[in-house]
């Protein structure tokens, strides 16, 4: 699954760089103009195992869009479930857990998203932290902070010029640790499943184009 994924996204990135390049109007061989900008901003959730417990995480992502293509942004995910990983077992208390959140910047690539079915391929870099929590503790653990980069590819449907429905999977690959703390077990490298609603103006020329219309 993870080689498959890895595949989608190369194949993904490399056919929209050559569908840019048969066209009139490419992405980096026209000059940039306002009316080619655009933003969005993207709630979403985050489906994935962190130290071999299943986890959730309340995703929040937003950026600036160019030609409707590609996107620049930053992320922020909170874990939403309490994780007690087996290695607390006969080790911390009961009321011991783990907190965690992630948050870093991504940039993602979209294939004709004028059409209503249509694909994106992010690459997300930032930071896991993960934190021993105790409820009725009255100072906290030690975190640990690791660096990730997670590949994916979402499924988009254009259910408003100004809203797109996107699910899909990315692998999230575990980097170096630059803040550690005994005790707080590893992330690990991990499959995870995204489905969020894109809502914003993708491009104001597209805005232009559509009050021309009506």
């Amino acid at each position: 699954m993870k080689k498959l994924l890895l595949l989608l996204w190369f194949v993904g990135i490399t056919a929209g760089i050559a569908s840019a390049q048969d066209s009139p109007e490419t992405l980096f061989g026209n000059k940039v103009s306002v009316e080619k900008i655009g933003f969005m901003v993207d709630p979403g959730f985050q489906l994935t195992q962190v130290a071999g417990e299943g986890a959730g995480y309340a995703l929040f992502r937003a950026g600036l869009t160019l030609h409707d293509k590609l996107t620049l942004g930053g992320f922020y995910g909170q874990l939403l479930n309490d994780i007690r990983p087996s290695s607390f077992e006969n080790v911390l208390p009961a009321q011991a857990h783990m907190d965690s959140y992630q948050a870093g910047g991504f940039i993602e690539y979209t294939l004709f998203s004028s059409r209503l079915v249509h694909f994106s391929f992010p690459l997300s870099i930032g930071v896991v932290e993960l934190e021993i929590d105790q409820e009725g503790r009255d100072f906290d653990y030690e975190e640990t902070k690791t660096l990730l980069l997670e590949p994916g590819a979402q499924l988009e449907i254009n259910l408003h010029r100004f809203a797109r429905l996107h699910a899909g999977l990315g692998y999230r690959i575990m980097g170096a640790t630059f803040q550690e703390s005994a005790g707080v077990p590893e992330a690990g490298n991990n499959l995870t499943f995204q489905i969020g609603l894109k809502m914003g103006l993708f491009s104001i020329q597209n805005l232009k184009q559509n009050e021309a219309i009506q």
